[in-house]
Parts: structure tokens; C-alpha cells; sequence
């Protein structure tokens, strides 16, 4: 498949570029990949693992390496350490830099934007010793590092990663306090009814919280002092920042393709121009299902989209129509014990039920907007998931949220720059 003359650039080396590399190979393309990874200049690994397993000591960074089906073939040309600079959309050219080099421009007849997110750190927090953010497998092994001194430790931000970071370090046996923005956390993602169930679990646990608390200000001399907007302040040995999320595609600006909130794409995930592509965090996409632009920073849409864009490539490649990316998004959380699920697309819901599911009886939650099931979430409860995962699939499907169902108006689209990312890192 593909003609021998033709030159692929992947740019991003977490799942979406994996995968995409990988599906090029599956697939028999002849030419040449050239695979930009990242200034990580580290294989492919699991991301997840990082708050969760690998905190807690259960794996190492060599057991979280993803598997190459194959061996890569000789015509893909992997580029460690380096980036993506800049691009030149009409010559179809990207500019790469990489430490000790000159910078060069590289031609492509096809590029795929896997260049995902980058951890959000406050300017001021920036380099402050003890302040620490997790978003790569070094962080979490600087992480890890401290632990053996067991420091008292403040995470900030109540999101997935901060909720999941609190349960692990709490698992280590260390003292923490968690800082929540707003009053429950996991509020943004799940909200209020499983917020309220993971403020339980967290003080359950040993985990002290401030709720409805702002940090102002880090100071680090000696012990890492707090600085709260109530006025009142606190110490730690250690702080960990979960703040969320900002896409890596700066270096798109001026390129002319649209960056409002990531690399926007059309339903087939190919940009304004259909030789450029986009998968993973970094692609902002119309549902043609919900009915609205959406950007996914889960672990499991990285791959779907990345599978999806190369048949969206070889499609156009052989003359078809490309298809449009319907999947219904889904994530989990595992904390003390409990594994946290969800599936759909809650913003904008207008109602919920909460009940019970699973051997232990924990909250199920299904999410409605205008008398349609758009997303569900539980707690111990895969099966009920997985089973509303394929009505919410099913029903959309028979009548996509885009269309005006009886008695209800269309959805639209939502305001520039919404997402989906809520501190949601890759899962």
C-alpha cells in the first residue's frame, strides 16, 4: 500500500503517534515514516500507570513500555529528543529541532498531529524546588524519588489526576492534603453525585481537604509554603500541581489552520488541509453523533482516533469518502481500590438519576439532555457501563444529537475554546 515515494511525518511519541506509526506499518505502507517523538526522548509508554501503579511501586518504567507489534520496518526513521518547530502548510513542510542540530524542514505528503498536552504550571510555580507537576514518566519519577523521605504532602487540584494522585500517595502511607477549587472533587467531570462519593473516599482514606480554595501563591525556602485566597497559608515538604491540561500545538501558530482550542478538524479528523491530520488530545473534532466540536484527553480516544485518522488517510489515498469518527468516548480512574467509570458526553446535561450497581452497591449515574441518555459513570460497576456505553452508541446512532428530536431544538455547537479535558490526562 502507498507509493514508495511518499514521506509521513508523526509527529508526537505517546499513544496517538504509536499507534499511528503502527497502524501505517499494519496496513503496508511503502514509504517512508519519519517519527518525531519528543523532547521526552523515551519509547512509548503507559500513561496512566504514571498516577496510579507506578507511584505506588507496582511497576517499573520498563513494564509500562508499549508493545511494538513488530519490529519497526526500515523505512520508518525514528527522531528521539526532537520536535516539531514550526510548519509551512503550502510547501507541505515541517520544521524540526532537535538538541545539538541545526534545525531542518523535512517535506511530507501526509502529517499527523499526535502532539497531545502538556502539563498547566502556573508561571509563578514554575521551577520552584519541592513544586512538582505530573504529566511525564520523569515527573513521576522525581515523584517517586521523594517518597522515600515520606513528605507531607499538598496536591493541588481536585481533578482526575489530582483525585488519583492523593489516593496513591495516601497508599504509600503519606500524610496529604488535597486542594479543591471547587466544593467536591471530580466535580467538573462527574458532578456532583460521584464528587460527593469521592470527597468520602478521599477523608475515608486519611486525606485532609480545603473546598473552595485557591492557591495565590508557592514560596519555596526550605519547607514549600501555601498561600490561599481566604488569607490563610500551610507548609509541605512536597507539592504536586494537577492543574489540567494546555495542547502542544504552538508551534502550529501562523500555519492558518484553526487553534481555538487544539488543532480543529472536521468529522474525519483531517484539518482545513486533507493531508493533515490530527489524534489524541491535541484534536478538536465534530461529533457527528453529540452533535458539537469536542476535544478528548482520555487514554482510549487516543488510540480509537489515531486508528481512525489513518483510515481517514487511506481513504482519501484510494478515492473513497473518509469516514466521519463516531465513538463513544470513555475513561476510568482507579482509587483505593474502586475503579471510577464513565462513558458519553455530560456537558450540558440537563438531568440526572442516580442508583446503584454492582456487588458492592456503589453509585450509578446516567446523565440526560432533553429526555436522551448522553453519558453514564459508576463506580465497581463495569458491566452496567460497558452496557450503556452500546445503548448511548445505539441510540445516537438511530437519532444523532445534531437533529432535532421531538419537541427539543437542535444542539449546536458550544463556545469557542469548550473541551472536555476537565485534568483528564490521556486515560
Amino acid at each position: 500500500m502507498g507509493e514508495t515515494s511518499q514521506t509521513i511525518v508523526v509527529a508526537g511519541g505517546s499513544l496517538a503517534g504509536h499507534t499511528v506509526v503502527t497502524e501505517l506499518e499494519r496496513h503496508g505502507f511503502a514509504g517512508q515514516i519519519v517519527w518525531v517523538r519528543g523532547r521526552e526522548g523515551t519509547a512509548p509508554y503507559s500513561r496512566p500507570a504514571l498516577s496510579k501503579e507506578l507511584i505506588q511501586g507496582k511497576v517499573t518504567a520498563e513494564t509500562i513500555r508499549l508493545p511494538v507489534p513488530q519490529p519497526y520496518g526500515p523505512r520508518v526513521r525514528i527522531m528521539d529528543g526532537a520536535v516539531c518547530a514550526g510548519l509551512d502548510p503550502h510547501a507541505d513542510r515541517v520544521l524540526v529541532s532537535q538538541p545539538g542540530l541545526s534545525e531542518r524542514w523535512i517535506d511530507f505528503d501526509a502529517l499527523f498531529v499526535c502532539t497531545g498536552t502538556h502539563a498547566r504550571v502556573p508561571e509563578a510555580f514554575a521551577g520552584l524546588p519541592g513544586v512538582h507537576s505530573l504529566r511525564t514518566l520523569a515527573d513521576a519519577e522525581r515523584i517517586r524519588e521523594r517518597l522515600a523521605v515520606r513528605p507531607r504532602t499538598v496536591v493541588v487540584g481536585a481533578g482526575l489526576v489530582g483525585s488519583e494522585m492523593a489516593a496513591s500517595l495516601r497508599s504509600c502511607g503519606l500524610p496529604v492534603e488535597l486542594i479543591v477549587q471547587g466544593q467536591l472533587p471530580m466535580e467538573a467531570v462527574f458532578g456532583a453525585e460521584l464528587g460527593r462519593f469521592c470527597l468520602e473516599r478521599h477523608h475515608a482514606n486519611g486525606v485532609t481537604t480545603r473546598l473552595g480554595t485557591t492557591v495565590t501563591a508557592l514560596t519555596a525556602e526550605g519547607p514549600v509554603t501555601l498561600t490561599y485566597d481566604d488569607g490563610e497559608s500551610s507548609t509541605a515538604d512536597m507539592v504536586v500541581l494537577g492543574l489540567g491540561a494546555v495542547t502542544s500545538c504552538d508551534w502550529l501558530d501562523g500555519c492558518g489552520l484553526d487553534l481555538s482550542d487544539g488543532l480543529g478538524c472536521d468529522e474525519t479528523l483531517r484539518t482545513a488541509r486533507p493531508n493533515i491530520l490530527a489524534a489524541g488530545d491535541v484534536a478538536n473534532w465534530r461529533h457527528p453523533l453529540f452533535g458539537h466540536r469536542m476535544r478528548v484527553e482520555h487514554w482510549s480516544n487516543a488510540s480509537a482516533q489515531a486508528r481512525h485518522a489513518v483510515e481517514s488517510w487511506l481513504a482519501g489515498q484510494e478515492g473513497r469518502q473518509p469516514p466521519a469518527f463516531a465513538d463513544v468516548p470513555y475513561f476510568w480512574s482507579d482509587q483505593y481500590g474502586l475503579k471510577y467509570q464513565m462513558v458519553g458526553h455530560a456537558r450540558g446535561h440537563d438531568e440526572v438519576h442516580v442508583e446503584e450497581a454492582g456487588a458492592g452497591g456503589y453509585p450509578f449515574v446516567t446523565y440526560l439532555r432533553e429526555g436522551r441518555i448522553v453519558a453514564a459513570a459508576g463506580v465497581n460497576a463495569p458491566r452496567a457501563v460497558m452496557r450503556m456505553k452500546a445503548r448511548i452508541q445505539a441510540d445516537l446512532t438511530a437519532s444523532p444529537a445534531g437533529s432535532t428530536p421531538a419537541g427539543g431544538v437542535p444542539a449546536g455547537d458550544p463556545p469557542a475554546g469548550d473541551s472536555t479535558s476537565e485534568e483528564v490526562y490521556a486515560r
